[in-house]
C-alpha cells in the first residue's frame, strides 16, 4: 500500500513494496509542507522557490543533496537511459527514465497524469515513468519492462512498482478520441446523456505492467484522486494553468 507520512514538514507518499528494497529512496510528493502551495515546478517557470522546494523533498525522501534527473516531458512513449547524471542540468526529452547510476533521483512531474515508480527488488535498476492518456495508450511503461531487461538483463518477475496519486476514475471524464485511443472498453465508465466516458487510467497501466510480467502483487496503487483531493494535490484540470506541479522521484543509494 501507499502511505501518507509527514517527513521534516513535508507531506509525502512512500510505497511499503519499495521501502524493502535497501538503499533505494523514493517518495511522491503533495502540495502540502509548510504551507500548502509546495510546488515542485515546473522548473524554469520564474518560481525561485521550485528549486529549494526540491532539495526539500529529495531530502525528505532520504536522498538528500542527490541530483535530480529531469525529463522533458512531451506525453511521448519514450524512453530515456540516463547512464550519468548529465540530466540534472540539462533534461532530456522523454516521458520515461531508467538508470542503474547511483546516488541521483529520476524523476516525472504530474499534475493529474499517472506517475510510476518501479525498481528491481534486487536493488539493480529503477525507473520513474510519466503516463498520461498518450503515453498509457502507447503502452510506455510495457516499453519501460522491456528496457530494463534488455538493458540491464532484469527479467519483469523481478521488478516491483508503484501507482502514484492520478486524476482517477470517478474525475477522469474523456470523449471518443481517447476511447478510441485504447483497446480496452474495461477501462471506460460511460457517461449517460453527454457522449462521454470516464477512464481508469491506473487500471490501464496496472494491467499492462501484468501482461509484460510484472506480478499482480507486486504493484501498489494509490487510491487517491488528484482531482477531487485539493488539500493534497495540485490539478490541472481543477486549477487550469495556474497550478503547481507534483514530483516523484525514484532512486539507488551510492
Amino acid at each position: 500500500m501507499l502511505q501518507v507520512k509527514r517527513i521534516s514538514a513535508i507531506t509525502l507518499l512512500q510505497a511499503d513494496l519499495l521501502e524493502r528494497i535497501p538503499g533505494l529512496a523514493h517518495a511522491f510528493s503533495t502540495r502540502r509542507a509548510d504551507h500548502a502551495q509546495f510546488t515542485l515546478g515546473p522548473t524554469g517557470a520564474g518560481n525561485p522557490m521550485i528549486e529549494l522546494n526540491r532539495a526539500q523533498f529529495a531530502a525528505a525522501a532520504g536522498a538528500a543533496g542527490w541530483p535530480i534527473l529531469r525529463l522533458n516531458q512531451t506525453h511521448s512513449s519514450d524512453v530515456c537511459e540516463m547512464r550519468d547524471t548529465t540530466a540534472a542540468g540539462n533534461p532530456v526529452t522523454g516521458d520515461a527514465s531508467i538508470t542503474t547510476t547511483r546516488g541521483a533521483l529520476l524523476a516525472v512531474q504530474t499534475a493529474d497524469c499517472v506517475p510510476i515508480l518501479i525498481a528491481d527488488t534486487e536493488g539493480r535498476a529503477v525507473a520513474a515513468v510519466h503516463a498520461g492518456w498518450r503515453g498509457s495508450a502507447s503502452r510506455i511503461v510495457s516499453r519501460v519492462i522491456e528496457r530494463l531487461q534488455d538493458s540491464y538483463g532484469i527479467p519483469p518477475a523481478d521488478l516491483v512498482a508503484a501507482i502514484g496519486p492520478h486524476n482517477s476514475v470517478c474525475c477522469y471524464e474523456v470523449g471518443a478520441d481517447v476511447y478510441e485511443a485504447f483497446s480496452d472498453p474495461g477501462l471506460f465508465e460511460p457517461q449517460p446523456g453527454n457522449g462521454k466516458w470516464r477512464l481508469n487510467l491506473g487500471l490501464a497501466n496496472q494491467r499492462q505492467m501484468v501482461a509484460a510480467g510484472i506480478r499482480e502483487d507486486r504493484i501498489v496503487s494509490s487510491s487517491l484522486c488528484t482531482q477531487c483531493r485539493p488539500d493534497l494535490f495540485f490539478s490541472y484540470r481543477r486549477e487550469g494553468k495556474r497550478a503547481g506541479r507534483l514530483l516523484s522521484v525514484i532512486g539507488l543509494a551510492p
